[in-house]
C-alpha cells in the first residue's frame, strides 16, 4: 500500500518558513528557500526579462537602473527579490554558487545562460532590504534615496549616520 509521504519526492514534515524575510541570509535558509521555490512559467518570463535588462547595462548603459517588486500581500514579491538578488550576487552557498542552484531550480536555458553570462562579465554587489521592516526607516517623510544610501553605507561597514 502507497502512504501519502511516497507520493512526494521530498519529506513532507520537513520545515517550510511560512514568511520569506529578505534580509535573512544565513547559507541554509537560503539553499532551502531556492530549493523550495516554484517558477511559474510567467516567473520564469519576468526572472528572465529582468535578467536580460540587466545583463545589457554594460553594453547600453543607462541613467537609470532599479528593479521594483510590488504586489499583493502574499504574492511571492518577496521570495522573487530575494532570489534574484540571490542569483546576481552569486555567492558561494556551501560550495555551489547562488546563480548555478537558482538556475538549477528555475530548469529555464533562458534564465540559465543569462547568469552565467552575468556572472562571468558583471560582478555584482547585492543590497537587499524590504522598507516596510527596515529600523533605519524612521518617518514616511524620508527620502528612498537616503533610506538606500544607509543601506549601501551599512553593507560596506560604515556608518549609517548620514552627519
Amino acid at each position: 500500500m502507497t502512504t501519502i509521504q511516497q507520493l512526494f519526492d521530498r519529506d513532507i514534515s520537513r520545515q517550510i518558513q511560512e514568511v520569506i524575510k529578505v534580509d535573512q541570509q544565513d547559507d541554509a535558509v537560503v539553499i532551502s528557500e531556492i530549493e523550495e521555490y516554484v517558477a511559474t512559467d510567467a516567473i520564469k518570463r519576468s526572472f528572465a526579462s529582468v535578467l536580460e535588462a540587466y545583463a545589457e547595462v554594460p553594453n547600453k548603459p543607462r541613467d537609470r537602473m532599479a528593479v521594483w517588486v510590488s504586489g499583493f500581500f502574499g504574492s511571492g514579491k518577496s521570495s522573487f527579490a530575494k532570489l534574484l538578488g540571490a542569483a546576481v550576487g552569486n555567492r558561494d552557498l556551501q560550495g555551489k554558487s547562488a546563480s548555478k542552484r537558482v538556475a538549477d531550480q528555475f530548469g529555464d536555458g533562458r534564465v540559465s545562460v543569462v547568469l552565467e553570462r552575468i556572472s562571468q562579465r558583471m560582478p555584482t554587489e547585492v543590497v537587499i532590504f524590504d522598507l516596510a521592516t527596515d529600523a533605519g526607516v524612521r518617518n514616511a517623510n524620508q527620502k528612498l534615496t537616503e533610506i538606500i544610501y544607509r543601506q549601501l553605507l551599512e553593507h560596506l561597514g560604515y556608518a549609517r549616520d548620514l552627519d
